[in-house]
């Protein structure tokens, strides 16, 4: 490697980084964004002389954006396919700028590909949804979000249940972004789920990532499911393609997060267990929503994993 890869100029992207890792508001798509456009900016500086910097150095940010954020199958899937792109280009191909210009276009098309991706999800989930029905979702997922936005566009009459989704309350923030855009919801408690699975129509979660035999959402989406099983409700879950990303191709790895988030105080003999996400056996779904249309369960894991 090259004295400038090693130079700390071409690592100014730590800080930035490093406020993706410490989000814990935001959802996968939006963080998969901005790390998309970390991707971008650091090609279109061209702090590299040759495609051989450019890789190491995209692959040193590669790995640095999937460690901060190791369960958001997005993030790893978008940032190796730049990678791959730009081994693919023609060895013969010597022209940096050439290079650059390509690697840039390409980072355009992927992005306007998974905003079309996201539209055609959420008409596919919309159909889901039936007037009277009564959802249950936990956390705030932005592809739930945008289903449930586009039902109430589409003047269907239906009522929202949203766990409050502790620490951070996301669920409770997005219950009255959907309030205040029309949709009639009722906002519980977190260890409330029982009424509130015995109410509901149907569970709605988003995902973070689908494994061989689980999905990843926000810690509860397990007691939940197990929940909505036990009960006879169905389990409805809304991710795209590219969040599918197999155990053997990258491991599960779940960290702790702030501890001051459940409790202020350091006692003795108190250990503070904060972790945001957990695995929820996929057995548990009863249908996944992707671009490519609504899947019963079998047929997602025959076609897909």
């Amino acid at each position: 490697m090259s004295e400038d890869i090693n130079n700390l100029d071409m690592e100014y992207w730590r800080d930035d980084i490093e406020n993706i890792k410490a989000d814990s508001v935001h959802g996968s798509i939006f963080l998969s964004n901005q790390a998309l456009d970390i991707v971008e900016e650091f090609v279109r500086r061209q702090l590299y002389r040759n495609r051989t910097e450019l890789i190491q150095a995209l692959s040193k940010l590669s790995n640095a954006l999937v460690r901060a954020k190791p369960l958001m199958a997005l993030i790893f899937n978008r940032t190796r396919h730049i990678l791959d792109y730009i081994q693919n280009i023609p060895k013969e191909e010597k022209n940096i700028d050439v290079i650059r210009d390509a690697t840039l276009a390409e980072i355009t098309t992927l992005r306007e590909a998974s905003e079309k991706n996201i539209k055609v999800l959420t008409r596919w989930g919309c159909r889901l949804i039936m007037d009277h029905h009564v959802i249950l979702t936990h956390s705030a997922s932005s592809v739930v979000e945008a289903i449930l936005l586009e039902a109430r566009k589409q003047k269907k009459r239906f009522r929202l249940i949203c766990t409050e989704s502790r620490p951070l309350n996301e669920g409770a923030k997005m219950a009255h972004r959907l309030a205040e855009a029309g949709v009639k919801v009722r906002l519980i408690p977190d260890a409330d789920i029982a009424r509130a699975v015995d109410d509901c129509h149907f569970v709605l979660t988003g995902t973070d990532r689908f494994t061989e035999t689980s999905y990843i959402n926000k810690t509860g989406t397990h007691a939940i499911a197990s929940l909505a099983h036990q009960m006879n409700k169905p389990v409805y879950v809304a991710g795209e393609t590219s969040k599918v990303l197999l155990k053997r191709t990258y491991p599960v790895r779940f960290a702790q997060s702030e501890a001051h988030e459940l409790y202020p105080d350091k006692v003795d003999n108190l250990q503070v267990e904060n972790v945001y996400f957990e695995e929820i056996p996929i057995k548990y779904t009863d249908k996944i929503i992707l671009e490519d249309g609504v899947f019963e369960l079998k047929e997602f894991m025959d076609r897909y994993l």
